[in-house]
């Protein structure tokens, strides 16, 4: 008796261990995904009402506007007003990217009230932050203070502000450990004021209005379709970032080239061929309007495209992912989608795997996000009917 006993205890230590194994998530550290910008990717300026005081601002890329400045800045693209269809398209790009950052889920929420992100100690490391989703309290602003920030590590930044949003002057905002400006988000609510001599980094849509102070250095772009744009001698550059098209290929080691802005492009890149053809694992829906997915192998590339339409083949959006899972938002509410993923390696992209149907009724319907590396639902099954069996002996 005394041995079954044993047996009994060790079973029951056994299974609370991989109950802990499946039920109690681990964080995911590609919780946030890059938004496609659609036309809006090349334009540094894109505003309503463009003004500039003095000379001297120079933006590299494309410019924006319905009525613009006394003094005309330096122009390294094209400049499109209306009638443009560029010009209103991206407007339409920006909306669109704008929702698809508020529809993606905090990772981190700081406490009501305004937050100086350089200082701030309660995300992590003072003034380091990892990629994620930060969003600030209700009605809460966020500036960057004198000691600046850094983006540590390769993944999609998107701080959600509730408030405006404001750096002092001197500030910096510093890439680290792979960080790329193509994956850098700002959306406050309320207007944006960058302070003089700063340096800042990433995408800021805010059709609150952007005034940009003197002698600021912004890698990203400023996007205020329908707000104004205000800028004293400043360099805007907007970033080249490579995107996969849209259309499935198999074409991977042929040298490749973009024109995705009027800067005039990318350098061509010659990778190696992508032999990876991700399969989708798993998929949870975890709301009404959220679906989880998960996919493999696990080895080799960790950079991937994902498409996804409510019809099979009819691709309407993509999103790039590093890592082997995504969380998809801002979907029709309950509606099933259809997914398919390839890999890419930032200059061509591989073969598409089978394109599947996710977010239908099943078990569990709702609950955790797929994770990687978890025990097996049989093995768990069989795992308790063993128990049971020992326990009424």
């Amino acid at each position: 008796m005394k041995i079954l006993n044993k047996m009994k205890f060790i079973f029951i230590s056994l299974l609370i261990i991989i109950l802990q194994f499946i039920f109690i998530p681990t964080p995911n550290a590609y919780a946030a995904t890059t938004p496609s910008l659609g036309q809006a990717a090349s334009f540094g300026i894109l505003s309503g009402t463009y003004t500039n005081t003095v000379g001297g601002t120079t933006i590299n890329g494309d410019l924006g506007y319905t009525t613009g400045p006394a003094t005309a800045p330096t122009v390294n693209g094209t400049t499109y007003s209306p009638p443009s269809t560029k010009y209103s398209t991206a407007g339409t790009d920006q909306g669109s990217a704008l929702a698809n950052l508020n529809g993606q889920a905090c990772t981190f929420t700081f406490a009501n009230g305004a937050i100086d992100l350089a200082t701030d100690t309660t995300h992590g490391p003072i003034g380091v932050y990892t990629p994620g989703v930060y969003c600030t309290g209700a009605s809460s602003a966020a500036s960057i203070g004198a000691g600046g920030i850094t983006l540590n590590g390769s993944g999609t930044y998107i701080f959600k502000v509730n408030g405006a949003l404001t750096t002092v002057a001197n500030s910096v905002v510093t890439l680290a450990g792979g960080a790329s400006a193509c994956d850098v988000f700002w959306a406050p609510t309320a207007a944006t004021t960058l302070g003089a001599n700063s340096t800042f980094v990433g995408t800021n849509i805010d059709a609150s209005g952007i005034t940009i102070g003197s002698t600021i250095t912004w890698t990203g772009r400023a996007l205020a379709f329908g707000g104004t744009v205000s800028t004293t001698t400043d360099t805007i550059t907007a970033p080249t970032c490579p995107l996969p098209t849209a259309t499935p290929t198999t074409s991977s080691s042929s040298t490749t080239s973009s024109s995705s802005n009027s800067t005039g492009g990318v350098p061509p890149c010659i990778a190696p061929a992508i032999t990876t053809v991700p399969m989708i694992l798993s998929s949870t829906r975890i709301s009404p309007t959220s679906i989880s997915i998960n996919w493999g192998p696990f080895a080799g590339i960790n950079t991937f495209t994902v498409q996804y339409g409510l019809t099979n083949g009819n691709w309407i959006y993509n999103t790039n992912v590093t890592g082997f899972s995504t969380t998809l938002n801002a979907l029709p509410t309950n509606q099933p989608i259809w997914v398919q993923v390839a890999a890419n390696n930032n200059c061509a992209i591989g073969t598409y795997g089978t394109a599947m149907l996710v977010g239908g009724p099943s078990l569990p319907n709702t609950g955790l996000a797929p994770q990687q590396n978890v025990v097996p639902w049989n093995f768990l099954s069989l795992f308790l009917s063993s128990f049971l069996k020992l326990i009424n002996e």
